[in-house]
């Protein structure tokens, strides 16, 4: 299996998408992270106002983006960035590792799931 190599700027949408969702919170909510990678665990897609996650196999029509036909899409602003399924819960575990203190481990093992569930 091949993993795309990708420029600066589509890792800036990873990045910029995780970085949002990590960060942004509700009342009942510390973080947005967990409740996307629960909702990507259950093939559907993920989104607040400025980023989202969608996955390709979320079966409700309303929560796929149009450009969206395979693999799993990070969007951040005004821009998205498809990957293959390998290739995007691979970026996930990455951020993850890099981007999330240790006492979110149980974030970073439900992208492990996720990559588990979609190989």
């Amino acid at each position: 299996m091949k993993t795309q190599i990708l420029t600066d700027f589509q890792k800036s949408i990873i990045h910029n998408c995780l970085l949002d969702l990590r960060d942004s919170s509700s009342l009942n909510n510390p973080s947005f992270l967990p409740l996307a990678l629960d909702s990507l665990l259950k093939s559907k897609g993920f989104g607040i106002e400025t980023s989202g996650i969608y996955i390709s196999t979320d079966e409700d029509p309303e929560n796929l983006p149009d450009y969206l036909q395979e693999g799993i899409s990070f969007e951040f602003m005004d821009y998205h960035l498809i990957l293959s399924f390998d290739d995007a819960t691979s970026c996930i575990i990455d951020w993850c590792k890099k981007n999330l203190s240790q006492d979110n481990e149980e974030t970073l093992l439900k992208a492990v799931k996720l990559e588990e569930l979609l190989k």
